[in-house]
């Protein structure tokens, strides 16, 4: 339910002293206290909240901008906190957010919308007043969602939550701004009575069942400052303007995954071994770790700036406390991976005693590596270690965890050709196509799948691009990366031809490839096995078909759209939605013609949902009229 209707916004101007005259229960809600800046955009996915002390940015986004740090040319080049033109309502520091409609939805992938949250220093109770308020600035710009803002507001939550999974539809209780103020600083306030306790707030852009309708919109930016969470002195409930509101909800039911907060442990001068306290933190930690056995966790050692053997004693303190989980309370190590980081990541300034103890640190963050990702990384270290078996049991697991279309992939990694002489290899390859055997056309599923990928190991860097990415990036550690040398373009080009002869049988027979019929892998494959072929006539062939399955809602229209503009370009004629175009190495554009001029290409774009075009093709289009 979203609970805008009822907001009050208060547009008034106060002053940031007037803000903080009563004490917030939000802690850093100016966000001045964080770490050094060294870059405008470096923070890794989970180390926010090692930066911006309390707060936690979802693993993406959320820029930290703070006048001190001074940009350098690549930094303005991105757009990232544009000090020059807006600066922090008070202080030094201030949070750029963002939304982003075109990239997967708002929930969807790596990107959307970002959501920051913090842990109020005590529960907000229930029947209590609470006055949440902030600092809003928001850019204006041509083209914006016109019901963006009705969904930008906040949410009180039981327990952190993250976005970060790929899904479109995650859908919780918030409240909303009703009205925005652009380009200009100015206060939001909401007068909040809870009905279930809460222990975070939640900021950013939400959506519901109507919302979001359409991605054919620009980027939109805005920033925060002074974010409080103040608790009134109690009043009559009658007559106040009070939102009654709970955010209580099942997250696994949500889809949602929960966020634990980072776990620090402090240490004396040179101390690395655990005491009570570390130990009876480790066992608390240690039932949440049971509760979501798919989530992975980073454990960083870290010390003050004093001292020589920094790494070493880092790495002491972080393996102490991997034993400790490892071998006393028998959590598999597959759960976690170890950073032993020394100095160079304080947690506070080294220039006094409060801040080198609170460096002194075993730090424990929720990972974005998947379950899945450490498992196959794992297999990867067993090869490396020349234990056959180990690697077995590790991609037994793996291809029980992903998905048909992914599973497959282990079949074209060379680094695991060694095995293929054992004889638990043909088990496994069974398992693997036994994964198709529930669908309709599993079978031919299979096969569009292993030509697609066939294909991409005579190309060569394709396929070790995808590849490379299934153990995952783990900060430090070896990525496990393969290089696959690719074979000439005429071998190439015979391969897809090749492919694609193969496939076009099971076509004729099954028709297009639909959802249900055969595996959502074997959809996205088959698309592409056409368009590598170079077939015109196997284009002309397919569009109708591309047509009738995305008016069907089987099919994104992208791949109409791509089709389409294919057949344009091998013909020598214009595109209709300028989907081909070149990014050249300095940074130009190199575009095929179109049809038409910016408006109209945006317009037959936003018919069938496709984004805007994005600006540097817009400005390649004005230097080739």
């Amino acid at each position: 339910m979203n609970f805008q209707p009822f907001i009050l916004l208060l547009a008034c101007m106060c002053t940031a002293s007037q803000t903080c005259a009563q004490k917030s229960i939000l802690r850093n809600g100016g966000f001045e206290e964080h770490a050094e800046v060294r870059c405008i955009s470096c923070l890794s996915r989970g180390e926010y909240g090692s930066h911006v002390y309390n707060w936690h940015n979802d693993n993406w986004g959320c820029q930290l901008c703070d006048k001190q740090y001074k940009q350098n040319s690549v930094d303005k080049k991105w757009g990232i906190c544009p000090m020059d033109r807006i600066s922090p309502q008070s202080g030094d520091a201030m949070i750029e957010m963002r939304y982003l409609p075109d990239v997967n939805g708002i929930f969807g992938g790596v990107e959307g919308a970002t959501h920051l949250s913090a842990r109020t220093a005590e529960p907000m109770q229930v029947g209590q007043l609470y006055e949440v308020s902030l600092w809003l600035y928001v850019e204006s710009g041509k083209r914006h969602d016109p019901d963006w803002g009705k969904h930008l507001g906040i949410a009180l939550l039981p327990q952190n939550l993250t976005f970060f999974n790929g899904r479109n539809s995650l859908i919780i209780p918030f409240i909303g701004v009703d009205t925005l103020i652009y380009d200009q600083w100015y206060q939001a306030k909401w007068r909040v009575r809870p009905l279930c306790t809460s222990n975070y707030l939640m900021i950013g852009v939400f959506a519901d069942l109507q919302w979001p309708r359409s991605r054919s919109y620009n980027y939109v930016h805005y920033y925060l400052d002074n974010v409080s969470v103040v608790e009134k002195p109690d009043a009559s409930t009658v007559s106040d303007s009070s939102i009654y509101y709970c955010s209580r909800y099942d997250p696994v039911a949500l889809g949602a995954t929960p966020v634990m907060d980072n776990q620090i442990l402090l240490y004396e001068n040179d101390a690395f071994a655990l005491t009570l306290e570390h130990q009876a933190v480790l066992d608390t930690f240690a039932t949440y770790v049971k509760k979501y056995p798919d989530l992975i966790f980073e454990l960083s050692g870290h010390t003050d700036s004093i001292g020589k053997d920094n790494i070493a004693l880092s790495q002491k303190r972080v393996q102490a406390v991997h034993t400790y989980l490892t071998e006393v309370l028998k959590i598999p190590t597959y759960r976690f991976y170890m950073r032993a980081l020394g100095g160079d990541t304080p947690y506070r300034p080294n220039t006094t005693e409060t801040g080198r103890k609170l460096n002194r640190r075993t730090e424990i963050r929720q990972s974005t590596l998947t379950l899945e990702a450490m498992f196959y990384r794992y297999a990867l270290k067993a090869m490396k270690e020349n234990n056959v078996a180990a690697a077995f049991s590790y991609l037994d697991r793996w291809t029980a965890k992903v998905e048909k279309g992914t599973s497959i992939l282990l079949l074209f990694d060379p680094r695991f050709e060694r095995l293929r002489s054992d004889k638990r290899w043909p088990l496994l390859e069974k398992k693997v196509r036994a994964s198709y055997k529930n669908l309709k056309y599993g079978r031919e599923s299979f096969l569009i799948d292993s030509l697609r990928f066939e294909t991409c190991r005579y190309e060569g860097e394709q396929l070790a691009v995808i590849l490379n990415r299934l153990p995952g990036n783990m900060p430090g550690e070896d990525r496990y990366e393969v290089e696959i040398p690719g074979k000439t373009d005429a071998a190439v080009r015979k391969q897809s031809e090749m492919s694609y002869k193969t496939i076009y049988p099971i076509l004729q027979k099954t028709g297009w490839p639909k959802k249900g019929n055969y595996s959502e892998s074997a959809v996205n494959n088959a698309f592409h096995l056409l368009m590598n072929s170079g077939d015109i006539a196997a284009h002309l062939t397919w569009l109708p078909a591309l047509e009738q399955a995305c008016l069907a809602g089987e099919l994104p229209w992208k791949m109409y759209a791509f089709c389409y503009d294919h057949i344009r370009v091998l013909l020598g004629k214009p595109q209709r939605y300028l989907l081909y175009y070149q990014n050249m190495e300095d940074g130009s554009v190199e575009l095929s013609p179109w049809e038409g001029d910016e408006n109209t290409v945006n317009d037959w774009r936003a018919k069938i949902g496709l984004p805007l075009l994005p600006e540097a093709v817009v400005e390649a289009m004005q230097v080739k009229k």
